[in-house]
């Protein structure tokens, strides 16, 4: 765990930091023990007599997962006493020096203005905590877009069969996914005739296609 970097007026170079890149919906976050256990800030709160700034750390932690962009603190004293439960600015200024210990000025880019402000990060115990969650949360959302495509893609072929679509363009999975993808970008509902209109824009299909109840009647 690095130490606050004292003085310091220019933000430090971490990890890619922006706005937006949040973690607000989780409610727990991975806690590395052993790299905790032996870290300066623990060692300097124990012998310095400051136990209660251990707890004190441990709130802003779990404000900064909820900050945007995560990971990250305001700069500003009376935000961070606030956020840290302490009930005067002169509290927090007793603690300030252990408690952000590991800390530094770092940029966050605006992607929506391209313009840059400066807050707090920890490029160490909590860098490494956030690039674990967004790691799981690509994973999460990954598996739920996967989820989508699939019911789509169940839900085309369910409507070519009933249209009368050849047996060789419902198993064409290729082409079932090109049109799931299709109906996931648009606001378009999976019904017969947006299905037959998406097999011509995208596939260029041109094969005739047996009226739904024709087909039902077979």
């Amino acid at each position: 765990m690095s130490d606050l970097i004292e003085g310091q007026n220019e933000p430090a170079d971490v990890w890619p930091l922006r706005r937006g890149d949040t973690l607000s919906s989780h409610d727990w976050f991975p806690f590395f023990g052993h790299k905790f256990l032996g870290s300066r800030f623990l060692s300097r709160c124990v012998m310095t007599g400051r136990r209660e700034d251990i707890g004190s750390a441990l709130i802003l932690w779990t404000e900064a997962m909820r900050q945007d962009p995560a990971g990250t603190l305001p700069p500003d004293d009376m935000d961070l006493a606030d956020l840290a439960r302490f009930r005067s600015i002169v509290e927090w200024q007793e603690a300030k020096e252990n408690v952000l210990r590991g800390w530094v000025p770092v940029l966050v880019e605006d992607a929506r203005t391209g313009e840059y402000e400066t807050r707090l990060g920890h490029p160490g115990l909590i860098e490494e905590i956030v690039q674990d969650m967004h790691k799981r949360k690509r994973g999460r959302d990954a598996a739920r877009e996967a989820g989508r495509l699939a019911l789509k893609k169940h839900k085309i072929r369910k409507k070519m069969r009933e249209m009368g679509v050849r047996d060789h363009v419902i198993t064409d999975d290729r082409a079932v996914t090109l049109l799931a993808e299709h109906f996931e970008h648009s606001e378009l509902y999976i019904t017969p005739d947006n299905v037959r209109a998406a097999m011509v824009e995208v596939l260029g299909y041109t094969g005739d296609v047996t009226p739904i109840s024709a087909a039902r009647d077979r």
